[in-house]
């Protein structure tokens, strides 16, 4: 479309301030964020998820090809089972549940829609959605304005995980954050969202060896701070290419053009509804 092409050459080449990523829409359903939902829960997961329509080769993650996996309501995708713990543990060892988790915490989603985060996509549903895109070949799970535990929604998150086909078991983890307000669960010995044992995020898979926590993981004002924290230079943002199952980080270039680019893709794979 010609208005996309204008747009992204703009957001390259432009010298202008860096936005923080927002959580990608238009994927159908509700709210935007793909047909599947979570009902209002609490430490609930989804049942055994066929990713293949998405991700037709499966994803090799060190060794192992998966083609199905569960998504948690507290920040998480795992692939041997459900996970149901609510205060997160360090992302290091051996876990014996290969795990992907954009925002390990007591996410709470019992209280019901609230109104939605200035400044990006949340609609303030609390709520989490999961979407698979056989045309962009994309597997997104969306946090959607979500309280925490004890049903508190006074306080949201916003932020999403996205596996992005590379084709032959190669993909792309993708944690994307738009809004973090709370990182901590009254049982986890959070007050009013914050203290205690605070949320994590990085990948894990299973085996004690292979493994590696975001560098904020743990960190009160790190965790708060993800819309403005990085890995390859924009807002928001954090990328890691999985190639024949090892993961690593992509190198960070210029702010700016990876700003536009990463911007671009994602116009590029919104589901616009005819």
């Amino acid at each position: 479309m010609r208005f996309k092409s204008l747009l992204c050459s703009a957001l390259v080449f432009a010298s202008s301030s860096v936005l923080a990523t927002p959580i990608v829409s238009g994927l159908g359903g509700s709210a935007g964020f793909g047909e599947n939902v979570l009902p209002a829960n609490d430490d609930g997961s989804s049942g055994l998820i066929d990713i293949t329509p998405a991700l037709s080769g499966g994803l090799d993650f060190f060794g192992t090809n998966y083609s199905s996996l569960y998504v948690n309501n507290n920040g998480n995708v795992t692939f041997a089972e459900r996970l149901g713990t609510f205060t997160p543990y360090a992302l290091t060892g051996a876990t014996d549940n290969p795990i992907i988790a954009p925002f390990f915490a007591d996410v709470d989603t019992r209280a019901g829609a609230t109104t939605a985060s200035p400044g990006g996509n949340s609609t303030g549903s609390n709520l989490v959605y999961w979407d698979l895109d056989d045309v962009n070949n994309i597997f997104t799970v969306t946090w959607d304005d979500v309280g925490y535990f004890s049903q508190h929604n006074e306080l949201v998150n916003s932020f999403q995980l996205a596996l992005i086909d590379k084709g032959n078991g190669d993909f792309n983890i993708e944690f994307r954050y738009e809004t973090i307000n709370w990182t901590t669960g009254d049982s986890s010995g959070g007050s009013n969202g914050v203290g205690g044992t605070v949320a994590r995020a990085g990948w894990n898979s299973g085996n004690g060896t292979d493994f590696s926590e975001i560098n904020h993981s743990g960190n009160q004002d790190g965790m708060l701070n993800m819309p403005s924290n990085s890995n390859v230079g924009v807002d928001g943002l954090y990328v890691y290419e999985v190639r024949n199952g090892i993961v690593s980080e992509v190198p960070e270039p210029s702010t700016l053009a990876i700003f536009g680019l990463a911007l671009c893709g994602l116009l590029g794979r919104r589901k616009f509804q005819g």
